[in-house]
């Protein structure tokens, strides 16, 4: 019975594909704008609910969260520097490299 205790660490090697771990794939932009924070702010939420990410969506002081099936978005802006940052996490590199230029082309 003493192999039974066994059984996980073999199954490990067993079928290493399901000991690896999912991690999720984030893809990042960058625009430069010559706008307020205020109406910066206001055009990322703009955006991110656009983009159909209206799941889970949170203004934040600096930009705006949502999150549309397996994917979430993250709007930052900058505006004192003359930039806003967006992130796209999810599941699939080529997804969310598609939605994250989606929602930087909408804002």
């Amino acid at each position: 019975m003493k192999y039974l205790q066994l059984l996980p660490i073999l199954s490990v090697f067993a079928f290493p594909s399901m000991a690896v771990a999912q991690y999720p794939i984030i893809f990042n932009h960058v625009k430069y704008i010559s706008m307020s924070q205020d109406d910066c702010i206001i055009r990322a939420e703009e955006a991110v609910k656009e983009a159909g990410f209206n799941r889970n969506f949170e203004p934040l002081r600096s930009g705006a969260f949502g999150v549309n099936g397996s994917y979430s978005v993250s709007v930052r802006c900058e505006a004192t520097k003359g930039i806003v940052f967006f992130a796209v996490a999810g599941p699939d590199n080529k997804t969310a490299s598609n939605l994250v230029r989606r929602v930087q082309k909408i804002f």
